[in-house]
C-alpha cells in the first residue's frame, strides 16, 4: 500500500482523504441506488392495491357482473383494469416478492377489504393474460407530458402483478408497470461526486501547500545546514510550523555561538602547545649528538603535525575559505609533484578538464593524507580519475599489504592505526583518514577504502559534482 502513495505530505493527506471520500460516496451511491428500487417497488405495488381495493369497493356495491358482451357478440374487454379468475394470476417460476404481499395484506386491512390472500411476483415482460389489466403504462400522457415540459419518458423496467382473493374462487389480478423516475441518477451521481471533490479538495490542496512551503524551506535549511553560517529561514504557515521554524533558527544560533567559543578555545590550546613547542625545538637544536637531536626533532614535528590534524579536524566545517570552481586534475597534478619533489614514488594520469565547485585547500589535504599514507605503507602510489555521472572518483593505489576486511571500517576512527603501524616509528597520528573522509563528507561525497585483487590498497576519494 505504501508504494502506491505519494510522497509528499500533501500528495499523501490528498490521496487519503480523496480515498476516504471516495468510500463514502460509493456507499452513498449504494444506498440511493437502493432506495430508488424500493421507491419503484412502492409506487408500483402502491398503485397496484390501489385499483384492486376499488375494484373489491365497486364489486361490494354493485355486486359482481359477469362477462359482457357486445351486440355484435365479441367479448367486452374493460381495460386498466383488474381482471376477475378463479385462481391467482401468479406462475410458477415467477419470482415472489413476500415484503410486497405482506405490505398488501396490510393496506388492504386497513382499507376495509377483506382479502383471503395476497400474492405478488415481479416479472420482466408481461405475460399475454394480463396483457389487458395492466396500470401505468400512460403512453398518450407520457408523450404529451413529454413535449409539454420537455421530460423523457420514464423508462420501464419491469412488472409487478398483483393477485387478491376476496372470496371462494374469486381473485382479483391488476399488473402495474415498475417506472425508473429517475433515469439520470448515474449522471447526478457522477455530477454530485466531482462537486464534493471539488469543495473538498481545493481547499485541501491550498491548506497542504501553506502547510508545505515552508516545511520545505526547512527542510532544505536542515540539508544546508551550516553551524553558525547559516542564514535564519523565514517563520512562515501555521503557528505550530512558525514555532518549529523558530525553534530551529534558535538552535542554530546556539549551535554557532558554541562553535564560536570552541574556536576561540582551540585558538589559544593551539597558541599555548604550539609556543612550547617551538621554544623547546630552539633548545634542541643545541644538542650536541646530531642522532639525538635529529630524533628530538622527529618527535617535535610529530607532535607538531598531530596538534595541527586535531585542530584541523575539530575547526572542519567552519572554514572560511569560499568554494571555488577547480580544475580538479590540476590540484591532483600539483599535490603529485610535491610527493615527487620529496623523493616519493607518485605517479598520476592526467585525464581531461574537470572543473567542480570545492573548497581547494581542504581537498587538497584530503588528497595529501591518501597518497601519504599510500606511500609510507604501500612505497609508491598511482592516481587514477573516473567520472560516474555526477560524481567524480579520485584513485589512490598502492602496493602495500592492504587491511583486514574487518579493519577497514575501523581506519576511520580518530586515532585508528593497522596493526602493521601501530609503532610511532612509522610516524603518523592516526587521523589522516578520519580528517579526509570528514572533509569529503562536508563536500558531499566520502572515502572509501577497498583491497585490490593483484595486491595493495585502494583509497578511493568520492566527489559530488553536482
Amino acid at each position: 500500500m505504501k508504494r502506491f502513495l505519494p510522497n509528499s505530505l500533501i500528495g499523501q493527506l490528498l490521496a487519503l482523504v480523496a480515498f476516504t471520500l471516495l468510500i463514502a460516496q460509493g456507499i452513498n451511491v449504494a444506498l440511493l441506488y437502493q432506495g430508488a428500487q424500493n421507491q419503484k417497488m412502492v409506487e408500483a405495488s402502491a398503485s397496484a392495491v390501489a385499483r384492486i381495493a376499488w375494484e373489491a369497493e365497486r364489486i361490494n356495491e354493485r355486486g359482481f357482473r359477469e362477462r359482457r358482451y357486445r351486440r355484435d357478440g365479441s367479448l367486452r374487454i374493460r381495460r386498466n383494469r383488474p381482471s376477475t379468475t378463479s385462481q391467482s394470476a401468479i406462475e410458477d417460476g415467477q419470482t415472489r416478492l413476500p415484503s410486497v404481499e405482506e405490505r398488501a395484506a396490510r393496506a388492504f386491512d386497513n382499507l376495509g377489504i377483506t382479502s383471503l390472500s395476497v400474492q405478488a411476483a415481479r416479472v420482466d415482460k408481461l405475460p399475454a393474460n394480463m396483457r389487458n389489466s395492466v396500470i401505468g403504462l400512460g403512453r398518450e400522457r407520457q408523450r404529451l407530458r413529454a413535449i409539454a415540459y420537455r421530460k423523457m419518458p420514464h423508462k420501464i423496467d419491469g412488472f409487478i402483478i398483483m393477485s387478491a382473493q376476496i372470496g371462494e374462487g374469486r381473485w382479483l389480478n391488476i399488473a402495474s408497470v415498475i417506472r425508473d423516475r429517475n433515469p439520470r441518477l448515474a449522471r447526478t451521481l457522477i455530477f454530485q461526486t466531482a462537486v464534493i471533490y471539488l469543495i473538498l479538495l481545493i481547499p485541501l490542496i491550498w491548506l497542504g501547500r501553506y502547510i508545505s512551503r515552508p516545511l520545505k524551506a526547512l527542510t532544505k535549511g536542515a540539508e544546508d545546514f551550516r553551524p553558525g553560517a547559516s542564514d535564519p529561514i523565514a517563520e512562515s504557515g501555521p503557528p505550530d510550523t512558525k514555532q518549529l521554524i523558530a525553534a530551529f533558527n534558535r538552535m542554530n544560533d546556539r549551535v554557532g555561538a558554541m562553535l564560536n567559543e570552541k574556536n576561540v578555545m582551540l585558538g589559544a590550546i593551539g597558541h599555548d602547545l604550539r609556543t612550547p613547542l617551538a621554544a623547546l625545538r630552539v633548545r634542541v637544536e643545541s644538542v650536541e649528538d646530531e642522532e639525538e637531536r635529529d630524533r628530538m626533532i622527529a618527535g617535535i614535528d610529530d607532535m607538531d603535525r598531530t596538534l595541527d590534524d586535531i585542530l584541523s579536524l575539530a575547526r572542519l566545517g567552519r572554514s572560511k575559505e569560499a568554494a571555488e570552481p577547480t580544475d580538479i586534475s590540476a590540484l591532483i597534478e600539483t599535490v603529485a609533484d610535491e610527493f615527487t619533489d620529496m623523493g616519493a614514488a607518485v605517479s598520476f594520469t592526467r585525464s581531461g578538464r574537470t572543473i567542480a565547485n570545492i573548497r581547494a585547500t581542504l581537498i587538497r589535504r584530503a588528497l595529501r593524507n591518501l597518497i601519504g599514507n599510500a606511500v609510507k605503507y604501500g612505497e609508491e602510489a598511482a592516481v587514477s580519475v573516473d567520472k560516474d555521472g555526477d560524481k567524480l572518483v579520485i584513485h589512490v593505489d598502492d602496493n602495500g599489504p592492504g587491511i583486514a576486511e574487518d579493519q577497514i571500517e575501523a581506519m576511520f576512527e580518530p586515532f585508528a592505526r593497522a596493526e602493521i603501524s601501530r609503532n610511532r616509528a612509522t610516524g603518523g597520528s592516526g587521523l589522516g583518514l578520519t580528517l579526509a573522509r570528514a572533509i569529503m563528507r562536508d563536500h558531499g561525497g566520502d572515502v572509501t577504502l577497498q583491497n585490490r585483487a593483484e595486491g595493495g590498497l585502494r583509497a578511493s576519494l568520492m566527489l559530488s559534482l553536482g
